[in-house]
């Protein structure tokens, strides 16, 4: 996306939040926070083993389709790569193959702690559209992002 890569730097939210501390309770809940942390970086940049959310870890874990949602809901600039042949892959689908293939069930999507699960979901689910909105943000993101591919 030409960006200066001498003024560019990777923030990996799984070794910078350390969920471990929000859950033993010595920090901040971390599903209150994570906006914060989401906005300060600026851009997200999602990392897919697949296109094809039946197949695709990362729409099955729910932190990561958490980030999306917070990305899209504050404003967040959004990019994504696709790993392996998964490119290849994607040059011989079709558009409305691909809307099929991209669905989003975040109620579904696992965390390794429960607690992760309970909060997350609470938030899901008190915001405008609910679960229903949030898989379909998400779905409709991707579907684009991935289509200019």
């Amino acid at each position: 996306n030409k960006l200066d890569m001498t003024k560019t730097f990777a923030w990996v939210c799984f070794f910078c939040n350390n969920q471990f501390l929000w859950l033993s309770g010595e920090r901040q809940d971390g599903v209150e926070t994570f906006g914060e942390n989401v906005a300060k970086i600026g851009r997200v940049v999602c990392i897919l083993d697949s296109f094809d959310a039946k197949t695709a870890l990362y729409f099955s874990r729910l932190w990561t389709v958490y980030e999306v949602f917070i990305a899209c809901t504050i404003g967040v600039e959004i990019d994504f790569k696709l790993m392996g042949g998964a490119e290849e892959d994607l040059e011989e689908v079709k558009v409305k193959e691909l809307k099929a293939m991209i669905q989003v069930d975040i109620m579904k999507a696992d965390a390794s702690d429960p607690r992760d699960i309970e909060n997350i979901h609470a938030v899901i689910l008190a915001s405008e559209g609910g679960a229903a909105g949030v898989n379909a943000k998400v779905a409709e993101l991707f579907v684009k992002m991935i289509g200019q591919f």
